[in-house]
C-alpha cells in the first residue's frame, strides 16, 4: 500500500490535470473557437455582396470568445485583426478608404483597424459606403481574411495551447494554479469589458449620454453583443465552479438576473443599439444592467477566485 501511495505521488502532473481546466477547455474554449472558424468559413464562402446574416453569425461567434484574449488570439495581433474596437480616433473608416482605393487590396497587410468584423460592419451598414464593385470585393476579402485568422487561432489551440493549460509544467504555465489564474482572469476581463466599455461608453454620464459610442450601433447589435458575451462568460464561470454545485447555483442566479434585465431592455424602442440612453428613465435601466454585471464580478471575486486560489490580475485589454 505504501508503494502504491508513493507511485501515485510521483505520477506526472499531466495525469492529475485539474478537472476545472479540462471543463473550461472541452466545454467552452475549444468548441467556441471551432464554431468561430465554421462561422467565418460560411461567411467567406458567401457570394453575396452584402452577407448580413452570415456576418452576424460570425460576429456573434467572435463575441462568444472575445474574452479569451491570451495565447493564440494575441499572436500577430490576431485578436485586434478580428475586432478593432473601441476606435476613438476613427481609424477604421480611414483604413477602409485606403483599401477601397487599392485595385487589389492586401487586407492581411493592412492596418488592423481596416480588418475584421467591425470594419465589415462599416461596409455593410454605414451609408458612407454604398454598394459598389469595390465594396463587394473588399467585403469578400475581409471575410476570407477573418477565416484565415480564425483558422490559425483554432489550430494553435488544438495543436499546442490547450495542452499547455492541461499539463502546466511548461514555460508558459508552471502549475494548475497558473492555468486557473489565466482562465479566471479572462472571465473577469470579459465582464469588465462588457460593463465598462460595451455599456459604459454609451452610458457616458447622466447629463451627457454617448449613444453614438455604442458597439456595433450601425447594425443594431449593441445589446445583442452584451447578451452573447454574458451567455458565453456564464459557460466559463460554470466550468471553473464545476466542483461546487452551491456556488454554481449562485453564479447562475447572478447571470440570469443580468440576462433578464437585458431582455427587458430589448423590448424598449432604441434598446437594441442603446440610442435610448438619451431618455433619463432608459439611462437608468442601462445603469441597472451595468450594476447587475458588476454584481457578478463581485460574486466571482469574493467566492470563485479564493476557491481557485487566484485573483483577477492583469487585464490584457486595459492597454497597460
Amino acid at each position: 500500500m505504501m508503494r502504491l501511495a508513493i507511485l501515485f505521488a510521483l505520477l506526472p502532473l499531466s495525469a492529475m490535470a485539474d478537472d476545472r481546466v479540462d471543463a473550461a477547455l472541452d466545454q467552452h474554449i475549444l468548441p467556441a473557437f471551432a464554431h468561430l472558424t465554421d462561422s467565418t468559413a460560411a461567411l467567406a464562402a458567401s457570394q453575396d455582396c452584402a452577407p448580413v446574416a452570415a456576418w452576424a453569425q460570425a460576429s456573434d461567434a467572435w463575441q462568444a470568445v472575445s474574452h479569451l484574449r491570451f495565447g493564440p488570439t494575441e499572436v500577430n495581433n490576431r485578436g485586434f485583426a478580428l475586432a478593432y474596437w473601441p476606435d476613438p480616433r476613427g481609424a477604421t473608416p480611414k483604413a477602409l478608404n485606403t483599401l477601397l482605393g487599392d485595385d487589389a487590396p492586401a487586407v492581411a497587410d493592412a492596418s488592423v483597424a481596416g480588418r475584421g468584423f467591425y470594419a465589415m460592419e462599416f461596409l455593410l451598414f454605414d451609408p458612407a459606403y454604398p454598394a459598389s464593385d469595390a465594396r463587394c470585393a473588399l467585403v469578400h476579402a475581409l471575410a476570407e481574411d477573418a477565416n484565415t485568422t480564425t483558422k490559425a487561432i483554432a489550430q494553435d489551440w488544438n495543436d499546442r495551447y490547450a495542452d499547455l493549460l492541461r499539463d502546466p509544467t511548461n514555460a508558459t504555465y508552471q502549475s494548475d494554479t497558473e492555468a486557473l489564474q489565466e482562465l479566471y482572469k479572462s472571465l473577469q476581463t470579459g465582464l469588465e469589458f462588457t460593463s465598462d466599455t460595451r455599456i459604459g461608453r454609451p452610458l457616458g454620464t447622466f447629463d451627457h449620454p454617448r449613444a453614438t459610442r455604442a458597439e456595433m450601433r450601425r447594425s443594431g447589435r449593441s445589446l445583442n453583443n452584451v447578451v452573447v458575451s454574458l451567455t458565453s462568460l456564464q459557460q466559463l464561470a460554470r466550468a471553473l465552479a464545476s466542483e461546487d454545485p452551491e456556488l454554481t447555483t449562485e453564479i447562475d442566479a447572478a447571470f440570469d438576473t443580468a440576462l433578464a434585465r437585458a431582455d427587458e431592455i430589448a423590448q424598449i424602442e432604441g434598446g437594441a443599439d442603446f440610442s435610448f440612453v438619451d431618455d433619463p428613465q432608459n439611462h437608468l435601466k442601462l445603469e441597472v444592467l451595468q450594476q447587475n454585471i458588476d454584481a457578478i464580478r463581485d460574486l466571482l471575486a469574493m467566492k470563485l477566485g479564493p476557491q481557485l486560489g487566484v485573483s483577477a490580475g492583469f487585464n490584457s485589454l486595459d492597454g497597460d
